[in-house]
């Protein structure tokens, strides 16, 4: 059988070679036989299922219809974003998807729009996963404070830049508000917070973040920044701990990072508090002792 349909396969190929080298006449001869009616039916037959086959893609985007509501999830959402920062995203890549086929240029659109935002580090991705389904893979700008000025409290990231109105943060994670600043907030989410007095409590934060005791600091007051350059630590009992320096700006006597770190992690340690329950100020600036006033 094998040598049969070599011998068929020859044939046909020599069928061809002899038509492609013939005479205008000789086709038209050739296509009136049986072998030769028989070849352009097939030839035609199969150019029209490449066409086809090719067209599909094509025919199927022209008659995909705008979805009037989408369903937008994100992959992963950070601990601390609040339902209704969740909610907001959603709604905003909503609104930019609704009415569209949820093409590919539909989907970009609204990746570069959540970019713009300024709610996101970055977006990786925004893909379909249903006939009205979107699901988008991105990083939230984490918040690392609060800033209370004259217009109310807005929130920075670990940059000190300013995030958007809508960021909030869930009720069980803790943030500490900074007060006072000297400069009022930006005029647009995503730029930097001016002011050495706000930098200063921001290089204080990232040390103690990661304190046990951290959910006892209420706030950092600003307000005796601009006489002598320190900070004070409001704690949750009002108490008033006085910081002094940003890190590396230490004066001359005065207490630095880690020793500072030390006599608040040994006050907890011995009472459970950072304060003691003292209702006044205490003072960790000083090089050998902790006052209390």
């Amino acid at each position: 059988m094998a040598p049969r349909r070599s011998n068929q396969a020859s044939g046909r190929l020599f069928h061809w070679k002899r038509v492609l080298t013939a005479s205008p006449g000789a086709i038209r001869e050739w296509s009136t036989t049986r072998t030769g009616r028989y070849t352009w039916l097939t030839t035609g037959a199969l150019a029209a299922v490449i066409c086809f086959t090719a067209l599909i893609p094509v025919l199927a985007r022209r008659v995909e219809k705008p979805v009037e509501t989408v369903t937008v999830t994100f992959s992963q959402v950070p601990h601390w974003a609040s339902p209704t920062i969740v909610d907001h995203l959603c709604e905003l890549a909503g609104t930019q998807l609704t009415g569209t086929p949820l093409s590919r240029d539909d989907l970009q659109a609204t990746r570069e729009e959540l970019l713009e935002s300024g709610f996101f580090n970055d977006v990786s991705q925004v893909r379909r996963s249903g006939p009205s389904e979107v699901v988008i893979e991105a990083s939230l700008v984490t918040p690392l404070a609060r800033v209370r000025d004259d217009r109310g409290q807005a929130l920075i990231d670990t940059h000190g830049r300013l995030m958007p109105s809508g960021c909030g943060v869930a009720g069980n994670v803790h943030v500490v508000t900074i007060e006072n600043p000297r400069y009022g907030r930006p005029d647009r989410p995503g730029d930097i917070w001016s002011g050495g007095d706000l930098a200063a409590a921001l290089r204080v934060l990232h040390h103690i973040s990661d304190a046990v005791w951290i959910t006892q600091v209420k706030a950092i007051d600003l307000s005796r920044y601009p006489a002598n350059g320190n900070l004070v630590l409001i704690s949750d009992n009002a108490s008033r701990i006085v910081w002094g320096s940003a890190p590396g700006n230490e004066k001359a006597m005065e207490s630095l990072l880690d020793r500072k770190i030390a006599r608040l992690d040994r006050l907890h340690r011995l009472s459970g508090r950072i304060d003691q329950y003292h209702p006044g100020e205490i003072d960790i600036t000083d090089a050998s002792l902790v006052v209390k006033r």
